[in-house]
């Protein structure tokens, strides 16, 4: 019979980020800021780059946001945010997984 490992695995390091990163998007001045973003910019600015048009359905920073080093400014930076699809938003992650 195969033996079963009980042991806890350690938590990756983004489970603990997970909520910080939660407690700045469910911020009222985050909600404010997302939907402004989504009015003046309703489709993925990366698709339009390429013909497509796609609504947008994220918004995502371009410099990302560090819990560990926040900085307000950067976090809630309009200039500092790009509206784009789901496919886009997740090709922006690996970008920076890559980095």
């Amino acid at each position: 019979m195969p033996t079963i490992n009980l042991n806890k695995r350690k938590p990756r390091e983004r489970t603990y980020n997970k909520a910080a990163y939660q407690d700045v998007y469910n911020t009222p001045r985050w909600k404010a800021l997302r939907q402004y973003k989504v009015k003046n910019n309703p489709l993925c600015e990366e698709c339009l780059k390429r013909g497509v048009i796609k609504q947008v359905e994220e918004v995502h920073h371009i410099i990302p946001i560090d819990i560990d080093n926040f900085n307000e400014e950067l976090a809630y930076d309009y200039d500092n945010l790009i509206s784009l699809c789901i496919e886009c938003h997740k090709e922006a992650h690996k970008k920076l997984n890559q980095q």
